[in-house]
């Protein structure tokens, strides 16, 4: 398919502000931190699966311990509810926990009750399919290839990796219900390149009248501190003086190995109304070009939990009447509302759904009142001969994807590169040729062309996965 060079033209002016930038209560990050003690920060992410119809892994981690040959000690402060595969190759922070200073060589996760969710597209609009994992639970140990050093008074993590391909087994293509629960485990230094965490949401509990930090709690009930600067991004019309205890935002940085609060690189607000829900769009009535007065959502994430509005783990309709407030993460520029509206929402968008809850109980009905598009990521093999180059990384490429938008989203899939596209483990556009195919995780954000009517990708990083 050949790539109109319009969008990519167009994408690439517009898009420069998001490939330069980015998932009352206590100001302490951590209460219970011990003064002789190290300190160790969870991150949880996902290797994506290879069949495209599953849209969840949702498990219940009961405990994470770091052992050597003295012992086991927790890293996990309470049992969490984790859906590994919401997390599209980002980094989501789970806990910061005080250990006793010592060289840790392997890593221990339990949980239990695995679910796996997954999309029937013969329907229309699609329907969500669940199978319980079996066996109900697990206990596996990961032997570290670089062992977790923890020092006094310092600051070290690990980035706990669920390879789904590996862990859902399938018989001639069919998803089982039998898994094997497979996680790659890996020691981080506090200002490593993958200590970064993404999309940390949670609401506002507390500002600090300096205009420079606020409190949030997050998604485990944890209050954290996050400290912004002059070189914070806030996203569409997010800033500091916008923030209120009703505000639920979505936070991108790093933890500070001295004060433990979040540093962050970005800040968007995905609420002013004190709730918001975020997954995976699976159907818009009607169908771009016409303003969309309806989309279904997979919910992965909600703040709070408001099982009658939008149950997590389930495709819930929100009613649109087009005097919502579109935007994208991570985008700071005005011109938002030309690239996403509500004539350009398509299946297969990760969404952000802001509003009010009215009512109570069974009665409760949400007003949405904003829709943000957030970045994802998309695996899949580059297409033989499809890199067009306008100038230098400029231009585009196609992959056939082998995740969750093989069956949402247009095959091959379309990738706009700009000049602030950044590649990981390739030289840059101009790289992805010869005689192929070759695996690519490609972040960034799906964008309808309204020339076209189908929806393409305008990618912020293109990793190679594997050696052409």
């Amino acid at each position: 398919m050949q790539i109109r060079k319009s969008i990519g033209v167009f994408c690439g002016v517009v898009l420069l502000a998001v490939m330069s930038g980015c998932g009352g209560g206590s100001q302490q990050t951590t209460s219970n931190i011990q003064p002789q003690a190290g300190n160790v920060f969870t991150l949880g992410t996902d290797a994506q699966p290879t069949f495209p119809s599953v849209v969840s892994f949702d498990v219940m981690i009961t405990g994470i311990t770091v052992n050597n040959s003295g012992g086991s000690l927790p890293v996990l402060a309470n049992t969490v509810n984790i859906d590994f595969a919401r997390l599209s190759g980002l980094h989501g922070l789970i806990d910061l926990e005080p250990v006793q200073p010592g060289t840790y060589t392997s890593v221990t996760i339990t949980g239990n009750t695995p679910v796996i969710g997954f999309l029937d597209t013969t329907q229309t609009p699609p329907a969500l399919n669940t199978i319980n994992g079996t066996p109900g639970t697990f206990n596996v140990t990961v032997q570290l290839a670089n062992p977790l050093v923890v020092s006094q008074n310092d600051l070290v993590g690990l980035l706990v990796d669920l390879d789904l391909a590996q862990t859902i087994q399938t018989q001639n293509g069919q998803v089982t219900g039998t898994v094997n629960p497979t996680f790659n485990v890996r020691a981080l230094a506090a200002d490593g390149p993958d200590a970064q965490i993404d999309c940390f949401r949670g609401g506002v509990t507390n500002i600090d009248n300096t205009d420079t930090t606020f409190a949030m709690e997050g998604p485990h009930g944890r209050t954290w501190t996050v400290a912004t600067n002059a070189q914070t991004g806030w996203d569409g019309d997010a800033s500091f003086d916008a923030l209120t205890t009703n505000s639920i935002v979505d936070v991108s940085g790093e933890l500070d190995r001295v004060t433990h609060q979040i540093d962050a690189t970005e800040v968007g607000i995905l609420s002013q109304d004190h709730f918001f829900a975020g997954g995976l769009s699976t159907y818009v009535n009607p169908p771009t070009p016409n303003p969309a007065t309806q989309v279904q959502v997979y919910v992965r994430s909600e703040l709070p939990d408001v099982q009658p509005v939008a149950p997590i783990g389930a495709i819930d309709s929100f009613v649109l009447n087009g005097s919502e407030k579109y935007l994208i993460g991570d985008f700071h520029n005005p011109l938002t509302a030309l690239l996403f509206n509500n004539t350009t929402l398509a299946p297969g968008q990760r969404l952000a759904i802001g509003g009010k809850i009215n009512g109570s109980g069974s009665s409760e009905t949400l007003t949405v009142h904003r829709v943000t598009l957030e970045r994802q990521g998309q695996e899949g093999s580059w297409v033989v001969g499809s890199t067009q180059i306008d100038s230098g990384n400029t231009g585009s490429f196609q992959i056939n994807d082998n995740y969750l938008a093989g069956i949402l989203l247009p095959q091959p899939l379309t990738v706009i590169s700009t000049q602030f596209t950044n590649y990981i483990n390739l030289s840059g556009l101009s790289a992805l040729s010869g005689a192929g195919p070759f695996d690519l995780r490609v972040v960034g954000f799906i964008l309808v062309d309204q020339q076209t009517g189908q929806q393409e990708m305008v990618a912020r990083s293109v990793e190679l996965l594997t050696t052409p």
